[in-house]
């Protein structure tokens, strides 16, 4: 099996809460570790805290796959069919933007080795413990904070803004240690392949174990519609940096899910970025506490070595800047931000990308809701002055008219979801409270 990725052994240490998984690749072992709480081990289905366990491995993997991609993966414990599912979605389109960066061919395609399992028994819900929130300290988990409740907050690794926004909302907080094995950032420094892995897969999964311990249900996500755009087409294959938050993933997720009695879903599906921003912008004591730089989430981050905050030049930064510029003032938002982008003529470039053929490799909106919220501040008393804005104004007022974009049309919620009617009619009272956009 040289020539493949084994998806080999995992244990659990009761005394301890750590679990151990652990992966072979071209003569090398890697053992990657979570800690949890070891009082929940003692009282779970053992049945379902393995699929749990299991669906963990899976999608975990991918972390060290992409050292070689060798495009086989031997599975060495039986999986279920719908756990095989989210494997190969996870291993390929999950990949996608890895395969593109990396030069591989596109859609990157996986063999799996595996022998499937009987389905478990179908299972209600785990426990009583009320929704189980994963918050990554961003507007749209600021915004579930405050739609589902009684819930509780998870974060992989915690940083202060997860910490921030979870107190901010009064939502009680998880944390689970996740250790990656130091071998893999070896191998990668050694010339092994680096690139995107999707971690929305792996975060669903560490999720879906902690509910099944805490007896929590559902799982509940915030990934807004735009997760489904692709964010650039290769020989027309669609590579999406945001595919393991996309619709299409959710729903083979869920499936895996639901054989451990977990619900799982995305409470904000049929929202735009911009109407999930014109909801958290009516909450100042919440819109002031969120943090969605992905520079502000380093190892040293991680490890309270350094301050997050945001860095106002990367993509998601410049993406969501833009997005509440059309519902605060410009005051508020340096007040929020700490800065002000749409001043400086030198990051022009920077938010035209994000309505570009090829947009960003990032958490960032529709190209055409981004065209229609410049071209919303171009015709705005309150920021039509702006230099990136006198820059970019005309530009983006002709791109939007191309595709009809509004930011108005872009406010109402559409398209497919599963949410459940009780959290549906929450997130609708929360809607309808939220801030029109500035003149």
């Amino acid at each position: 099996m040289s020539d493949a990725f084994v998806v080999a052994g995992r244990s659990v240490d009761p005394a301890t809460g750590e679990a151990a998984f652990t992966f072979r690749l071209a003569g090398d072992e890697f053992t990657e570790r979570l800690t949890l709480d070891p009082a929940l081990l003692a009282g779970a289905d053992p049945a379902r805290l393995d699929a749990a366990l299991d669906l963990v491995h899976l999608v975990m993997g991918t972390s060290y796959y992409k050292l070689r991609a060798p495009g086989r993966v031997v599975v060495q414990r039986p999986v279920s069919k719908a756990q095989a599912a989210v494997a190969e979605a996870a291993y390929t389109h999950g990949l996608g933007e890895f395969a593109a960066v990396n030069r591989l061919p596109v859609p990157h395609e996986v063999a799996f080795d595996v022998e499937l399992r009987d389905e478990l028994p179908a299972a209600g819900g785990v426990g009583d413990g009320g929704a189980l929130l994963p918050v990554g300290g961003g507007k749209d988990s600021a915004l579930a904070l405050v739609v589902v409740t009684p819930a509780t907050a998870l974060a992989v690794n915690p940083t202060d803004a997860q910490r921030d926004v979870a107190r901010a909302a009064g939502v009680p907080l998880i944390g689970v240690r996740r250790r990656l094995d130091p071998l893999l950032g070896e191998r990668t420094r050694a010339g092994g392949l680096n690139g995107h892995v999707p971690i929305t897969a792996i975060n669903s999964a560490i999720s879906t174990l902690v509910a099944v311990l805490g007896g929590f249900d559902p799982v509940v996500f915030a990934n807004e519609r735009s997760a489904d755009e692709e964010t650039l087409t290769i020989n027309g294959a669609r590579v999406n940096h945001q595919y393991s938050k996309s619709h299409e993933f959710e729903r083979v997720f869920a499936a895996a899910a639901a054989e451990v009695g977990v619900g799982y879903f995305s409470l904000t599906r049929q929202l735009s970025e911009l109407a999930t921003v014109a909801a958290v912008a009516a909450l100042p004591g919440l819109r002031g506490e969120i943090l969605s730089c992905n520079r502000s989430y380093t190892q040293a981050h991680m490890g309270g070595e350094a301050t997050q905050r945001w860095c106002l030049r990367c993509d998601k930064c410049l993406f969501t800047f833009l997005c509440f510029a059309v519902f605060l003032t410009p005051d508020e938002a340096v007040g929020m931000f700490g800065g002000d982008p749409l001043a400086d003529p030198a990051l022009a470039d920077g938010f035209r990308r994000l309505w570009a053929t090829e947009k960003p490799f990032d958490c960032v909106g529709e190209r055409a809701e981004s065209a229609a919220a410049m071209a919303h501040l171009a015709g705005s008393a309150a920021w039509g002055g702006h230099a990136v804005v006198r820059a970019l104004g005309a530009e983006a007022a002709s791109n939007a008219r191309v595709t009809g974009a509004t930011v108005e049309g872009f406010l109402a919620p559409r398209g497919e979801h599963s949410v459940p009617d009780r959290y549906l009619a929450a997130l609708q009272r929360v809607l309808a409270e939220a801030r029109p956009p500035v003149r």
